[in-house]
């Protein structure tokens, strides 16, 4: 890479989402409650998508009562603390019907082990 830099960075498949979430937060400025929920339901989806190719399908299994139960238990909030996240979320268009809309959602290859992330800036004369 001629004019650039690579930072090779080593993360769990769980983290990868919290990272992701990480060096796009400009963009969405999510609060750290929001942004650990987010990147648990884009990490069920995953794992859910390795045996469920219907993405209708997956999602609901992300928004059902177990994945939230396992969600609560891993961050450890109350019922009523992931809710009030969740609809802060929906009213953020972040989640559109019972899905997390695609822009929060990282293009990763299946059964792929790497993930790029890349920046491209075109610098203007003059400007």
């Amino acid at each position: 890479m001629k004019n650039g830099k690579i930072a090779n960075i080593k993360v769990s498949r769980k983290s990868l989402f919290y990272r992701w979430l990480e060096i796009t937060k400009p963009f969405h400025k999510l609060t750290s409650q929001q942004h650990n929920i987010l990147s648990l339901l884009l990490y069920y989806f995953f794992e859910y998508k390795k045996d469920i190719k219907n993405d209708k399908l997956c999602w609901k299994m992300v928004f059902d009562y177990e994945t939230k139960h396992l969600i609560k238990n891993e961050l450890g909030i109350k019922d009523p603390n992931l809710q009030n996240v969740l609809t802060t979320l929906r009213k953020k268009g972040v989640i559109i019907d019972n899905a997390i809309v695609s822009t929060y959602i990282p293009n990763l290859e299946e059964d792929s082990n790497n993930f790029k992330v890349i920046f491209n800036f075109n610098i203007i004369d003059g400007e």
